[in-house]
């Protein structure tokens, strides 16, 4: 599996749990989980661009 697809999975996960955790009435873990899906997705476009086979 490429890093970069890993990244996305991350991302996904935690966009997903800051949703539930909103709903659950949590505002400041579902915000953790927010920003930290922010991350993954940064880096995924960061590992995307840079163009590179990781394997």
């Amino acid at each position: 599996m490429k890093t970069s697809t890993l990244f996305a999975v991350c991302g996904i996960v935690c966009g997903l749990t800051a949703v539930s955790l909103g709903f659950a009435g949590k505002p400041w873990q579902a915000g953790l989980f927010g920003l930290a899906a922010g991350v993954w997705n940064i880096a995924t476009l960061i590992m995307e661009r840079r163009g590179g086979d990781d394997d």
